[in-house]
């Protein structure tokens, strides 16, 4: 894989600063960033398309599921 001369330095800082192991360390952090990035955007889309529904019902008796019960994480 080829990278930009400034793109190389600013990984070496960032490997040599934040005490990593590895380029390839820096890169898998930087994917990682991309893909939570990816879906954030995705879940934000969902979200829009959902409260753009005519599905109001739905959406107000699963957030009162969540509200009463806690949440999905919540203990029994």
């Amino acid at each position: 894989m080829s990278l930009d001369p400034q793109l190389l330095a600013f990984g070496e800082h960032h490997q040599a600063t934040y005490h990593l192991r590895s380029r390839s360390e820096v890169f898998a952090g930087a994917l990682t960033l991309l893909r939570e990035r990816e879906l954030e955007m995705q879940y934000a889309a969902a979200l829009t398309d959902w409260t753009a529904t005519e599905d109001a019902d739905l959406r107000a008796s699963a957030a009162g599921d969540l509200i009463t019960t806690g949440g999905p994480r919540a203990p029994r």
